[in-house]
């Protein structure tokens, strides 16, 4: 297996630096041209006239190495699976879907390897609802991520109302507007805060969002996710929901 892998990294090397290097031929080819032609003076020269036996030649040319890429291709993405790498799997898919955006085959293979990828960070994590917000986990931006809920609960709410019905001016403590009463929700305090950043005139802190039973997103930006049950400040609730938390870490 350790040489499997150590292959597989020396081809994806190769390929890395492959890439870069044909994307900086390109770019030399792109901006030196236009000088070279304004220093000699030279016009333009007119497109070469290609027959349509020269062109049926090239269009198998390009056939060939159109199927030899996407055999390479497989191949690689085969082997990373098999070393246990999925994400360097789906990134070489995501690659291939760019150039057939309609291959519905590809997309059903993304989806299978995001499920490998979040099966492989998955752990459990036992959420008492007497809590407010509680830390459960690290995200990280542009990482898909998933939290399943199962079990229920007790609640008892308490105190008075207005005619303004229930407040909802602190996020910490007060019911959130947008998300139904009773519901899971969530919300990823940023890691880096940006200082012009605001919501809603809060500085640096996103809206939370409903989790329900199931939620799979991917978070803009790193930072660590709370989750509690939507109520009113006072409500007493009671019991546990067991969670399933896959694509981030587990916080301490």
């Amino acid at each position: 297996m350790a040489r499997l892998t150590n292959e597989i990294h020396a081809r994806w090397t190769w390929w890395t630096v492959a890439g870069a290097a044909l994307s900086v031929v390109l770019l030399v080819w792109l901006v030196a041209a236009p000088l070279v032609e304004a220093q000699t003076g030279k016009a333009k020269a007119r497109p070469k006239t290609v027959s349509p036996n020269e062109m049926k030649k090239l269009d198998v040319r390009m056939d060939d190495v159109q199927k030899s890429f996407i055999k390479d291709t497989a191949s690689l993405i085969r082997d990373f699976e098999e070393a246990g790498q999925p994400e360097r799997a789906k990134l070489l898919l995501e690659v291939l879907l760019k150039l057939d955006p309609k291959n519905d085959s590809i997309r059903k293979k993304i989806d299978d390897l995001n499920d490998k990828i979040l099966d492989q960070s998955e752990f459990e994590y036992e959420l008492d609802v007497s809590k407010p917000w509680v830390q459960v986990g690290v995200v990280t931006g542009g990482k898909l991520a998933r939290i399943t809920a199962e079990g229920d609960y007790k609640f008892d709410a308490a105190g008075k109302l207005t005619a303004d019905g229930v407040p909802a001016q602190d996020p910490a403590n007060d019911m959130i507007t947008g998300v139904p009463m009773g519901t899971l929700m969530g919300v990823v305090m940023p890691a880096n805060p940006q200082p012009n950043r605001t919501n809603n005139g809060n500085p640096n802190k996103p809206p939370p969002f409903a989790v329900k039973s199931e939620y799979e997103w991917t978070p803009k930006q790193d930072g660590v996710l709370l989750l509690k049950l939507n109520f009113p400040a006072g409500t007493k609730c009671t019991g546990k929901l067991k969670l399933k938390i896959s694509g981030m870490l587990k916080a301490a």
